[in-house]
């Protein structure tokens, strides 16, 4: 890990910076923590489908435009501050308690203590209908462009230090919504996924959510303990 971050902040913007940066977004939304973001947007996608995989994928191409939006904003944010902003994250120690805080809230979301905000599916959605789903989906995918799981911290803070060291907006918004690409891509395959094998393990779904609520109410815990005694 300290090698990316030494490569992204020593590093000039090129192609290859791009390819990197779009594959360490596939591999931040494989990581064991984000395993409830990706659990609780395969029942979404699984309710909202109905079973159809052309409208599994409509759903997620709309919910990774949403993702697209909040990254491209927080790429500009974060180049505008420049090197203003690390000593910014430094002092409020944002990277210690922000990740981990989302993933006790997903925790809590898959274990029904808490209800996010989500669209809900009833019957098979109209043509007027469908079109509400995906505009929900897309308005869905705003708030979780910012959700950051504790095992992809070190990335984050590389990508985001890379952003501000670098000073320019244009990048700053494409390296970003790259990033969330990346992420994306797997969400992607997730919406098919779920249409096709977790119907079959419906069974099972319970346990597993809960597993994975336990299990990401423990990491944001630990984390959140770990980021404030460093």
């Amino acid at each position: 890990m300290e090698g990316l971050y030494q490569f992204t902040i020593t590093g000039g913007i090129s192609g290859s910076t791009y390819i990197l940066v779009f594959v360490v977004g596939i591999v931040s939304a494989v990581l064991a923590c984000y395993l409830p973001v990706l659990a609780m947007f395969a029942n979404y996608v699984q309710r909202g489908a109905a079973g159809d995989k052309r409208k599994a994928i409509r759903i997620s191409i709309n919910f990774i435009l949403g993702m697209v939006v909040t990254s491209l904003i927080t790429g500009l944010i974060f180049a505008l501050l420049g090197q203003q902003f690390l000593p910014f994250v430094g002092k409020y120690r944002l990277l210690s308690w922000v990740p981990p805080l989302f993933d006790i809230l997903a925790g809590l979301q898959l274990l029904g203590v808490i209800s996010f905000a989500m669209p809900t599916f009833h019957k098979p959605p109209s043509r007027q209908e469908g079109t509400q789903s995906t505009v929900g989906a897309f308005r869905l995918g705003i708030p979780y462009g910012l959700v950051i799981s504790p095992c992809a911290i070190p990335i984050f803070f590389a990508l985001i230090s890379y952003i501000a060291l670098q000073g320019s907006p244009l990048h700053g918004a494409l390296l970003m919504t790259t990033y969330t690409l990346g992420k994306g891509a797997v969400l992607a395959a997730v919406a098919v996924f779920s249409i096709t094998i977790l119907r079959k393990l419906a069974k099972w779904g319970g346990p597993v959510k809960k597993i994975a609520g336990y299990l990401s109410i423990v990491m944001g815990i630990v984390f959140l303990v770990i980021g404030f005694i460093k």
